[in-house]
């Protein structure tokens, strides 16, 4: 017992010098609490990190619509990089056709179409003196007729003998390309080869859009042939 009592006063003894030492502290005039001091500083750090975080997601984000729109920019010029091989492909293949069959009448296996869709730029009407250097031959049992040729012409470059499509390739009433042009001409009249068909005479390209349909029918003007041969 006397051990533990001991134990008990020397335990009240340090409470006490505790308690002496805290109530000696005082509080200097005019500081701030440590409490409200913690307080200010840890509020004025949220601030800087939540503008930083808005600033970080922000910029992130313009980035991320930026690389959006050079992806796309990108896949456009790929497929226009494609489509631009594919024609030039294509035109290979006709000159290839127009070399083999310059020395005979023979019609090849493929001809490349004239475009079926009306071109969205045109040029002036030609002069009606323009000189022909060949005739388009009367409609015989089983050509066009008269109107069919109308229809067609409506359609394709609506009527107009010099128009040339947006992109340059298909020209004229008919809306040659220059290879089946040329090809045409090779075969039935020499004297148009390496002409263009939007600067030709209306009788010429009359002629030319002839000879090509006794050779392959409507199917050169794939929509258009169709509502002509309705007609």
């Amino acid at each position: 017992m006397s051990e533990t009592r001991r134990r008990l006063d020397r335990a009240a003894a340090l409470f006490a010098a505790v308690v002496v030492a805290t109530a000696s502290l005082v509080v200097p005039a005019g500081a701030t609490p440590l409490a409200q001091t913690d307080a200010a500083a840890f509020t004025s750090r949220a601030d800087a990190w939540t503008q930083a975080r808005n600033e970080h997601r922000d910029a992130a984000r313009e980035q991320a619509l930026r690389l959006a729109e050079e992806a796309r920019q990108a896949e456009a010029e790929r497929l226009a990089a494609e489509e631009a091989a594919r024609v030039a492909e294509a035109e290979r293949r006709a000159a290839e056709e127009i070399a083999r069959t310059s020395t005979t009448t023979a019609p090849p296996t493929t001809v490349a179409p004239t475009t079926t869709a009306p071109p969205t730029t045109t040029g002036a009407p030609p002069s009606e003196d323009a000189t022909s250097t060949t005739t388009a031959a009367p409609a015989a049992p089983g050509q066009p007729t008269a109107a069919q040729w109308a229809v067609l012409r409506q359609c394709e470059s609506s009527g107009n003998y010099s128009v040339v499509s947006a992109n340059g390739r298909y020209r004229g009433a008919y809306q040659f390309s220059q290879a089946t042009w040329d090809w045409v001409a090779g075969l039935d009249h020499p004297e148009l080869l390496g002409t263009d068909p939007s600067t030709a005479a209306p009788a010429d390209q009359d002629a030319m859009a002839l000879s090509l349909w006794t050779r392959r029918g409507w199917s050169p003007w794939p929509i258009c042939g169709a509502e002509a041969s309705a007609v």
